[in-house]
């Protein structure tokens, strides 16, 4: 029986304690370690394309074939390069007994506690001879030599980790459909702050595997439950300056040109309307738009025509009165990409300031800020 079948049986038997602290199993876990990496139906390079997947958002690891991890991707099992993919959490189990839990990567740091030979521990990254763990709504280390799991030698290296500390925003997106609590402890009985709707981004202070400590933009600190919130590093979506993050939605969209035109849909494969193109293109993001043209023009905050960027939503009055019928996703180069029912019949990339796009333009609106 391998490794992670065998940490699996013993989860379902029983759970853990982790120095005195009842301890679940999560899912082995990572995500691309660049932008547009291919998905692929089969371990092979050959193999048709299901999708793409940029860095930032974690998938399921559900089985490791040769030199691809197979994910579970949008319902379905998909097939990523593993030099292309990295691990951001891995199931593990303690191999020895009254094993160190340490403050830093080193044997002369201060020891947190110590485990038993069998104690589930979550794998983060990896330095030298150690291995991150989380820990008690924090990280800690364990040697390298006590630690056992399937996919622990595939998780990130930190390298000089206290040192880029500073230099990586850590930070959250609310997954939960119907809002999610802000607590001022991490507790189940704990006072409510408020209650954080769904796609909304706030700064991570601590990751815990059963609560995360988040700061609001409104300086509200408390804690929130792990299992609907997903922590990600880099540039926040929703508050980024530049265009970097524009370009990776536009990138994203282009790879769905071709898709027909169907009105209602919202499935970047089979069929989707204007709207569903934007609302199904930024959901891969985590952000929530409203559903149609004429509601999704009050998302974000409007921007002239002249201070365009990549990913501003851009809106027409196709119908020939004053009402938005229409909404696409600049480009960055006096073009837009969108879904038509016209002539393009489908996704597709138009000139924006000519012709048809020209005269019915009403207006443009920034929901990367």
């Amino acid at each position: 029986m391998g490794v992670k079948k065998a940490i699996k049986q013993v989860c379902v038997t029983a759970l853990f304690v982790a120095l005195g602290t009842v301890t679940a199993m999560a899912a082995d876990a990572g995500q691309a370690s660049g932008t547009d990496v291919n998905v692929r139906a089969e371990a092979s390079k050959e193999a048709g394309v299901l999708g793409k997947i940029n860095k930032g958002t974690e998938f399921e690891i559900l089985d490791k074939d040769g030199s691809w991890f197979e994910i579970s991707y949008k319902g379905e099992s998909g097939f990523v390069s593993k030099d292309y993919f990295e691990v951001t959490k891995a199931d593990a189990v303690i191999d020895g007994s009254s094993v160190n839990c340490r403050e830093k990567a080193s044997t002369s740091a201060g020891s947190l506690g110590k485990f038993a030979d069998g104690d589930y521990v979550c794998v983060t990254g990896q330095n030298d001879g150690w291995y991150r763990i989380s820990y008690k709504g924090g990280s800690a280390y364990v040697s390298k030599d006590y630690v056992d799991g399937d996919y622990v030698k595939y998780t990130a290296k930190i390298a000089n980790e206290t040192a880029e500390a500073s230099k990586v925003t850590v930070y959250g997106v609310v997954t939960a459909d119907g809002g999610l609590k802000l607590r001022k402890e991490a507790s189940m009985l704990s006072d409510v702050l408020t209650v954080l709707p769904k796609g909304t981004e706030v700064n991570v202070d601590r990751v815990g595997q059963e609560w995360v400590r988040v700061v609001t933009d409104g300086g509200l600190k408390g804690y929130v439950s792990a299992e609907f919130i997903s922590v990600r590093e880099g540039v926040r979506t929703t508050r980024s300056t530049g265009s970097g993050n524009g370009s990776a939605v536009v990138s994203y969209g282009k790879q769905f040109i071709g898709t027909p035109y169907v009105w209602g849909g919202t499935n970047l494969r089979t069929g989707v309307d204007c709207s569903g193109f934007v609302y199904s293109v930024y959901k891969n993001f985590g952000i929530t738009l409203n559903r149609n043209s004429a509601a999704m023009a009050s998302n974000g905050v409007e921007v002239s025509k002249s201070n365009l960027q990549a990913g501003d939503l851009v809106f027409f009055n196709t119908g020939g009165d004053s009402k938005i019928s229409h909404v696409g996703i600049y480009c960055g180069d006096g073009t837009y990409v969108h879904s038509t029912d016209g002539k393009g019949n489908g996704v597709t990339v138009t000139d924006l300031n000519s012709g048809y796009s020209a005269r019915t333009y009403v207006t443009a609106r920034r929901v990367l800020r």
